[in-house]
C-alpha cells in the first residue's frame, strides 16, 4: 500500500485522505589587382606563424530593426487609445533607445523620454506591445523597456516585473524593481503593492512581515477590500495563520474572502476546515471546483470514492462503476494533477485495464511532485495486492 502525499492533499486509491549571430570582415589586397594568391602554408608553417589575420569574429547581436515591434501592433494600440504617441514616433524612440543602451551614461533614460515626450506609462505600454511580438530580440527589448519604465516610477511595470519574478523564482535578479515596489507599498500604502510585497516576504519565509503587508492592504486605515487582489491578500493571511495553528483567525480570513469577495481559493481552504465527508465540505469544494481549482476537483473525487467504499459490495468491472469519482479524477488529471493520475492508474488496474493504467503512471512520472510515488507503484504494478480497491 502506498501513501501518496502533496502540499494540500494525501491520496491513494486504497486509502484516500482529502486534506491533504556571427559576422565576418575580410581584408583584401587592392594595390596589386592581378596578384596571384599565396600558396596555402603547411601545418608546421602555420604553427610557427601563429594566428593569421583575415577573419575577425564578432559576437552576434540582434539588429535594431529586428527588435522593433510590428507596425500593425503599434497602430492597433494607437487606435484603441492605449498608445499615446504615433506608431512611427514610437519606432523612432525605440531605435534611439537601443542605440543609447550600447553606451549608457547618467540619466539617459529620462533624457531620452523627455526628448520624445514619452512618459513612463507609455513606455510600459510599448513594452507590453513588444511582448506580444514574441521573437527573442523583441522580448529582450521588451524586458529592457519594462525595467526602464519601472525605474522611472511606472507602477504597472513594477508590479508586472515582480509578479513574473515570483512566478519564475528569480526575485534576486530584480533588485531595482523590488526597491520600487517597497516605495509603493511602504511610502504610498498602495494596496496592490502591499499585497505583492507580502507575497515576496511569504516566498522568502518572512511570515511576520508578510502578514503585516496583507493586513495593511485589506484593513483600515491604510487599506480596504476595494482593489484587485484583495481576495488574494486575505487567502495568504489565512494560510499564514493556519500554519501558526490559529485556525479561528485563518477561518475568519477565508470566510471574509469567500463571502465578501467570492474568492475561489478561499472556498477551497474553507473546505479543509470542515468535518471530513460533511455536506459543507462538499459545498465549499464545489464552489472552488466551479472556478477551476484543480485540487478541489481531486478532492471531490476522493469524497465520492470514500462514499463508494462504504457501500460497494462487489468488485468494480469498469471505470464507470466508480461514477463521479472517476469523472472528477479524470478532470483533475487532464489538468496535470499528479495524485489524480495515480488514482486513475490504480482504478484502471482494479478493472483489468493494465495498459491504460501504465499510461497514467507514465504521465505521473513527468510530474515532479508525485514522480517517486509513480515509480514505486509502477515497479509493482503487476502485483495483485497493489492498489486493491
Amino acid at each position: 500500500m502506498y501513501k501518496l502525499e502533496s502540499r494540500t492533499t494525501s491520496a491513494c486509491i486504497s486509502l484516500v485522505a482529502r486534506n491533504a549571430c556571427r559576422h565576418t570582415r575580410c581584408f583584401h589586397a587592392t594595390s596589386i589587382p592581378k596578384a596571384r594568391p599565396a600558396p596555402k602554408p603547411s601545418p608546421k608553417v602555420r604553427a610557427k606563424l601563429g594566428p593569421q589575420p583575415g577573419v575577425i569574429r564578432i559576437k552576434k547581436t540582434p539588429a535594431i530593426e529586428d527588435s522593433l515591434p510590428p507596425l500593425v501592433l503599434l497602430e492597433s494600440g494607437r487606435k484603441s487609445g492605449v498608445l499615446r504617441i504615433e506608431p512611427e514616433a514610437a519606432l523612432e524612440f525605440l531605435r534611439q533607445y537601443m542605440q543609447s543602451t550600447t553606451k549608457p551614461s547618467g540619466t539617459w533614460e529620462q533624457k531620452l523620454c523627455d526628448e520624445h515626450d514619452v512618459d513612463p506609462g507609455t513606455l510600459s505600454v510599448i513594452g507590453g506591445i513588444l511582448r506580444r511580438s514574441q521573437s527573442k530580440a523583441q522580448l529582450i527589448l521588451a524586458k529592457k523597456v519594462m525595467l526602464t519604465a519601472s525605474a522611472l516610477g511606472d507602477k504597472p511595470a513594477t508590479l508586472e516585473i515582480v509578479s513574473e519574478a515570483l512566478r519564475t523564482g528569480k526575485l534576486d535578479d530584480y533588485t531595482a524593481p523590488l526597491q520600487q515596489l517597497g516605495l509603493l507599498a511602504k511610502k504610498d500604502n498602495d494596496p496592490q503593492a502591499l499585497t505583492l510585497l507580502g507575497k515576496v516576504y511569504y516566498v522568502r519565509r518572512s511570515n511576520k512581515e508578510a502578514l503585516e503587508c496583507f493586513r495593511k492592504a485589506t484593513r483600515p486605515p491604510t487599506g480596504s477590500l476595494d482593489f484587485d487582489g484583495a481576495g488574494d491578500a486575505l487567502v495568504f493571511e489565512g494560510q499564514i495563520l493556519l500554519a501558526s495553528n490559529d485556525k479561528d483567525g485563518a477561518k475568519a480570513a477565508f470566510e471574509k474572502a469567500a463571502k465578501e469577495l467570492d474568492e475561489p481559493a478561499a472556498y477551497f481552504y474553507l473546505s479543509k476546515l470542515q468535518e471530513p465527508g460533511s455536506s459543507q465540505e462538499q459545498v465549499y469544494l464545489l464552489k472552488a471546483a466551479s472556478s477551476g481549482i484543480t485540487e478541489a476537483w481531486h478532492n471531490l473525487g476522493a469524497l465520492e470514492l470514500a462514499k463508494q467504499k462504504g457501500s460497494r459490495t462487489k468488485k468494480s468491472a469498469t471505470l464507470a462503476d466508480f461514477g463521479m469519482a472517476s469523472e472528477w479524477f479524470q478532470v483533475a488529471a487532464a489538468d496535470g494533477f499528479g495524485l489524480s493520475m495515480l488514482n486513475l492508474a490504480l482504478m484502471c488496474k482494479s478493472v483489468g485495464k493494465i495498459e491504460e493504467g501504465m499510461k497514467w503512471l507514465e504521465k505521473a512520472e513527468e510530474n515532479v511532485e508525485v514522480r517517486d510515488q509513480a515509480r514505486a507503484i509502477k515497479s509493482q504494478f503487476h502485483n495483485d495486492k497493489v492498489g486493491a480497491i
